[in-house]
């Protein structure tokens, strides 16, 4: 990102910056996005703004979340500039997306909300993790990410990128890749490709108590997912009899579904 005096302001490494350097995907991004009447976009470190330009020509209001000093104080001299250009209106904010309140800012949004953004590499779990803790008060999440992270949170049971994190996602909301996006349409160029994902709120919702318990279980069960689930979720089978299982401990962690872990959860908690 170069500043009008000259200065390039240069991405930081610890904090797993890598900007586009081509638009046609955040233009992919934002056609879906208005496919989805979104009015107000909650952007996940918008760097250099190639999103956030986009967003706001749309005609989306965007609140812009970026931990950088550097790149926060160019965006609130973009503002102006930008607001002259497009329709929606810009805010910055200083500070780090996972100490960020989401639902105070959903709650005075008071409009259909998205949460977006080229997330950092290194911390995707925990922002989608706190993405999915709001979900139901969002109209969609749509990140880009890795496309290894990506493919682990849409694998179905028995591949080899099923785990905890696919069957956590998946029991709270529905999602899918939407578009995979090269590395080279990056600056620095990662070692891999990324990819969109969308995440919609899941209809028919599961209690945050069952949610819990079915985390615990299915992170033991996946702490040994080789393991017959006999022995890997062993702690949690005492004093129960093990033949009125509704599924076959002869299995894997990997081969149940994540419906499957609601089912096995729920007899395991069974008064």
């Amino acid at each position: 990102m170069r500043r009008d005096d000259g200065e390039s302001l240069y991405q930081k490494k610890s904090l797993g910056q890598v900007f586009l350097r081509t638009e046609w995907p955040v233009q992919r991004m934002v056609e879906r996005l208005c496919e989805l009447r979104i009015a107000r976009a909650l952007e996940i470190g918008p760097g250099g703004g190639v999103l956030t330009r986009a967003l706001l020509k749309a005609g989306l209001d965007v609140m812009a979340v970026e931990k950088d000093s550097r790149f926060a104080a160019r965006m609130e001299e973009y503002a102006s500039q930008l607001a002259g250009e497009a329709s929606g209106r810009l805010e910055v904010i200083n500070t780090d997306i996972l100490k960020f309140d989401w639902r105070e800012w959903i709650q005075v949004a008071r409009a259909p909300v998205a949460v977006v953004g080229n997330i950092p590499y290194n911390i995707s779990s925990p922002i989608l993790i706190k993405g999915l803790e709001v979900l139901g008060d969002l109209q969609a999440m749509m990140f880009m990410t890795q496309l290894e992270f990506a493919q682990r949170v849409v694998a179905r049971p028995s591949s080899k990128d099923y785990g905890s994190l696919s069957v956590y996602t998946q029991l709270r909301a529905e999602v899918s890749i939407e578009f995979k996006v090269e590395r080279t349409c990056f600056n620095p160029v990662p070692k891999v490709d990324s990819a969109v994902i969308l995440i919609l709120p899941k209809r028919d919702k599961l209690s945050a108590e069952l949610l819990k318990r079915v985390e615990q279980v299915t992170r033991t069960a996946f702490t040994q997912r080789r393991k017959k689930l006999r022995n890997s979720i062993r702690p949690f089978l005492e004093g129960k009899d093990e033949h009125a299982c509704p599924l076959d401990l002869e299995r894997r962690a990997d081969s149940l579904s994540p419906q499957e872990y609601v089912q096995m959860t729920e007899w395991l908690f069974a008064a």
